[in-house]
């Protein structure tokens, strides 16, 4: 019977929709190595998850992990009052608002996923355009689309404007781009700090942009998703230790000349001036425990909306979709309820950042990799261009010449080196080509693991890129 009889447009979209990457993250997360259990799984250096703090938020967690009766029955679908309050709290202590932010401006979901996915429905029709500045995090494609439909049109933004408010250039060039077409632009993804480069966007930078969608009335969802995760700042990181740091990540004309310039996070919430820049109305903030909290598994995001109580009653309509488990919602109300935790939890994150992220730029300085400086989240963005242009050598298929310069580089090397890599060295990392890169031969990389893992897993990633020959898989999907 053909699908056409039986399944909805979106469905037979989503059907036909073969995505090598979800494919190879799958792969990745269903053959994990374990050094006795599985010494043949794929050690994973790409998807963002902080293991640093394990055994510390595990004893948190299993000390108010109890079950009681009402865990038993029907939760409150978009978070309990006991869990938004304890949220708005969190807020007010780290985000600096300039008005608190209370309980009901909070819609609570089953993750930031879900969050953004539910964003799209309220937000946009089917075929209407979101846009967000490349390189990004590749699944926001997936999580504006697959149910709501809304598009995703990526805004070229060159690595050395990222933190720049000249890059407004460029979302102008693409709106004017889509109007040409008659497509309706609905709103902005602004992911600050940046994935995939670690960077915070510099106060004038955010402003711009909101000015911007201001002018052309469109929505900005800031995903303030790794606000608490910030380990360099404008100063100096070395107060989070107590001896005086000298930051690997500081570029010599050894490495590269990528820009390490430093700004402060600042969350818009703390905007004083917000209401001279854009009608507030059009300004929402997702936030959530994954990656501050370490705790991807929770599936807990929220939805924060205290400028537009509509956007937060649309949410709650539809909350029974992006039901939390009430155990869930029990522990994290717990979990947030307890500031001693946090302040001591909080420092011990930015802390351990720190210390791995030095210790991996260290290691990439003495390969002479370039990188792009980061200051939060759990990764770094590489320049791995010269060792593509080896692996491409060392893997020539019939009919393929020698190659020397990046410029020569295609996004089907990237995929292919990136898919091999996979297979055969057991490495998940993620290419550039995932992430729309404007050119081959960057990864995002994962420091955010214990160093005697991150460094193993470094090791055979290299020594199998540098090896004579590798075989090359076919590609199944383009990206």
């Amino acid at each position: 019977m053909s699908t056409k009889l039986v399944f909805s447009n979106a469905a037979i979209e989503n059907l036909n929709d073969s995505n090598a990457s979800l494919e190879a993250i799958g792969e990745a997360m269903n053959d994990q190595y374990d050094e006795v259990a599985n010494p043949n799984g794929i050690m994973n250096l790409g998807i963002a998850v902080n293991k640093l703090q394990e055994e510390i938020i595990l004893k948190k967690l299993n000390s108010i992990n109890t079950v009681t009766k009402k865990d038993l029955e029907y939760n409150t679908a978009f978070g309990t009052e006991t869990l938004r309050t304890n949220i708005s709290n969190m807020i007010n202590k780290n985000f600096n608002p300039v008005n608190p932010v209370n309980k009901d401006d909070i819609v609570v979901t089953n993750g930031a996923t879900s969050a953004l996915d539910k964003l799209a429905s309220v937000l946009c029709n089917p075929g209407e355009a979101i846009l967000i500045s490349s390189p990004y995090y590749s699944v926001f494609e997936t999580d504006l689309n697959l149910v709501a439909k809304a598009v995703v049109h990526n805004v070229p933004v060159p690595v050395s404007e990222i933190q720049s408010p000249v890059q407004v250039r460029y979302y102008q060039k693409k709106l004017d781009e889509l109007n040409g077409k008659g497509i309706t632009t609905k709103a902005i993804v602004v992911c600050n700090p940046h994935n995939p480069t670690g960077k915070c966007y510099s106060r004038a930078a955010v402003e711009a942009i909101l000015e911007f969608a201001n002018r052309n009335k469109l929505f900005v969802i800031m995903d303030e998703i790794y606000a608490l995760s910030v380990f360099r700042n404008t100063e100096s990181a070395s107060d989070l230790k107590n001896d005086k740091i000298k930051h690997a990540g500081d570029l010599n004309d050894a490495v590269g000349t990528y820009s390490d310039n430093k700004y402060e996070f600042e969350s818009v919430l703390s905007f004083e001036n917000l209401s001279e820049l854009i009608d507030p109305s059009l300004v929402i903030v997702l936030h959530g425990l994954s990656k501050d909290f370490c705790l991807n598994g929770f599936r807990v995001g929220w939805v924060v909306s205290p400028f537009n109580k509509q956007v937060v009653t649309a949410l709650c309509k539809i909350a029974m979709f992006s039901y939390q488990a009430g155990l869930v919602d029990s522990i994290i109300s717990k979990l947030l309820g307890d500031t001693e935790f946090l302040d001591s939890f909080n420092v011990i994150l930015r802390k351990n950042l720190l210390e791995s992220y030095e210790r991996t730029t260290t290691y990439l300085n003495n390969k002479n990799i370039k990188y792009v400086p980061s200051q939060a989240g759990h990764f770094l963005w590489i320049n791995i261009q010269p060792l593509m242009i080896r692996w491409k050598n060392n893997n020539l298929r019939k009919n393929q010449f020698r190659i020397t310069s990046p410029s020569e580089l295609t996004f089907d090397d990237d995929m292919e080196m990136w898919l091999s890599v996979i297979k055969d060295a057991r490495i998940y990392y993620t290419a550039g080509v995932n992430f729309k890169s404007d050119e081959p031969g960057w990864i995002r990389l994962i420091f955010s693991q214990p160093w005697d893992f991150l460094k193993k897993g470094l090791d055979r990633l290299f020594d199998y890129i540098e090896k004579e020959s590798n075989s090359i898989p076919q590609i199944k999907s383009k990206i």
